[in-house]
């Protein structure tokens, strides 16, 4: 599921910094890439297939399911029907703009609502997945190993509405399928939601794309389950190579609303740095939500991909139970991490309260005529993906740990000189001073000098 423009994280010219501030010299720019990639930021690009699922499957799907009159429904997709579509795109993107609204986990009940999500805010989100499937290929090469073990690749996609995250991996996969196709096992998707309407979608979009990629026919099998997305564990039907949950801590009720009351019962029991690094540092006594136990066990391969709006509420809930899970994610290694990414270290996130957030900005153009059609409908061309994410490791298969001296910025320049950037330490960030992070980014990785 789909929502929001990101807000500003924090506002400029702000005095009375209280984050501590340290002068750390030279700095290289890796930018928005983990620390395990190579120096230079990747190129994302998208699949060859993805042009034709969303400028052709998707709108003909739309067209032809949700328009008013019978003789409109075997046409082709035009500029006609754009106009009379962007309505209830720019009402959901009004609803998805508010925090948190009331009537946000319903929208899926109103077919002008699930129609507007399937034309813009379906292939918005999956830029989402394919970027980060992309910039963790590491993490799917370990679902993909994991599968050719097992001789299944078992996905679960949670909270999945019509399969957004799902498509996105279908379509990363394609190119190596017709390469060659014995290098991808047979598929199994998992699709858990609360709403049927959704999931029907999904499941038809699935046949029509089947039918436009017949290689994929017999490959990949479709399992639908209307359910609360914390019952999968029980709903599958084996261990998985890899689950998906698109923004589901913000639109879904909220089971884990104790957060804050154990994350701060745990920063009391270690202090800021939380983390497991010598004998004295032992895990928080604070609850782990079951829900979160029972989903760890079960992840396997790829491990766990959560990825949410770059919104505070959502994004603080994310880290809030990833402090809640380090006792979990302790790796046996320590040259190994069972955090893909964002994170570089293991201690506690300095971003889980307070008027700061973990997210990112990624430039990145969403390719699709109609989409761009959309988009100017609503006001401007995207040319931004903004989310929040986390990336956890199956602890089978472990991330390389980041060197020490590697950093993530989170923030963007705090000032007119734009030589302050917020840095990310255990427990609190650090204000990190240098007339070269003018070129920096949110998102971002500089490296420290050693002495630091």
């Amino acid at each position: 599921m789909q929502r929001r423009p990101e807000r500003a994280g924090r506002p400029k010219n702000r005095p009375n910094h209280p984050h501590r501030q340290t002068k750390l010299g030279p700095v290289i720019k890796n930018g928005p890439t983990p620390p395990q990639a190579a120096s230079q930021a990747p190129a994302y690009a998208f699949p060859d297939a993805w042009t034709p699922w969303v400028d052709e499957t998707i709108p003909q799907f739309v067209k032809s399911r949700y328009s008013p009159k019978e003789n409109w429904k075997d046409k082709p997709f035009d500029k006609p029907d754009v106009r009379f579509f962007l309505k209830g795109v720019q009402e959901l993107s009004e609803l998805f703009t508010q925090e948190r609204p009331r009537d946000l986990p319903a929208y899926f009940r109103h077919p002008k609502f699930r129609s507007a999500y399937l034309l813009y805010f379906m292939p918005l989100q999956a830029a989402k997945f394919i970027l980060l499937f992309q910039q963790h290929a590491k993490a799917v090469e370990a679902a993909l190993k994991y599968a050719k073990k097992t001789g299944v690749l078992r996905i679960a996609d949670l909270g999945a509405g019509p399969g957004t995250a799902s498509f996105a991996l279908l379509l990363i996969l394609m190119k190596s399928w017709k390469e060659a196709p014995s290098t991808i096992p047979d598929i199994e998707l998992l699709w858990v939601d609360t709403n049927p309407q959704a999931l029907e979608d999904g499941r038809l979009l699935f046949d029509k794309f089947c039918e436009t990629n017949p290689e994929l026919k017999g490959r990949v099998k479709l399992r639908t389950e209307v359910a609360p997305w914390w019952k999968a564990p029980k709903l599958l039907d084996g261990d998985a190579s890899l689950i998906l949950l698109g923004n589901v801590l913000n639109e879904a009720s909220d089971p884990t609303s104790h957060l804050r009351k154990d994350v701060r019962k745990a920063r009391r029991d270690l202090g800021p740095d939380m983390e497991f690094e010598t004998e004295t540092h032992e895990p928080p006594t604070a609850t782990i939500p079951p829900e979160w136990k029972d989903l760890l066990k079960v992840a396997k391969g790829g491990g766990i991909l959560v990825v949410d709006p770059a919104a505070r509420g959502s994004s603080q809930r994310l880290s809030r139970i990833r402090d809640l899970l380090l006792p979990e994610l302790k790796p046996e290694n320590p040259r190994e991490t069972l955090i893909w990414g964002p994170c570089l270290h293991l201690g506690a996130c300095p971003l889980a309260q307070g008027r700061d957030w973990c997210h990112f900005s990624v430039p990145m153009k969403v390719p699709g005529k109609w989409f761009r059609e959309f988009s100017i409908g609503l006001g401007s061309e995207r040319h931004w993906v903004k989310f929040s994410y986390l990336w956890i490791a199956a602890r089978e298969y472990p991330a390389p740990a980041a060197d020490r001296i590697l950093r993530r910025v989170i923030s963007d320049p705090l000032d007119n000189s734009k030589q302050d950037i917020l840095i990310c330490e255990p427990g609190t960030p650090r204000k990190f001073r240098s007339a070269r992070n003018r070129d920096l980014r949110r998102g971002d990785v500089i490296r420290l000098p050693s002495k630091s």
